[in-house]
């Protein structure tokens, strides 16, 4: 969250990519299939773009503020 209490859309991202590879490992799961390969890696990617997104938001807010 950033200081007004909205979420960006790096963490929004990261969190629906997040809840799409539960979603993936739950099914797989309850119904004793394989997870599906391409799906879990889109869904892996997604999360590692974002996740890097995130970290370059984080060190060009600190150089602006230092």
């Amino acid at each position: 969250m950033n200081p007004t209490g909205k979420m960006n859309m790096g963490n929004l991202t990261l969190l629906i990519g997040g809840l799409a590879l539960a979603g993936l490992l739950l099914y797989g799961w309850a119904t004793g299939q394989e997870l599906p390969l391409w799906p879990a890696l889109a869904v892996v990617g997604v999360n590692l773009l974002a996740a890097g997104k995130i970290l370059l938001d984080a060190r060009k807010n600190r150089k602006q503020g230092s």
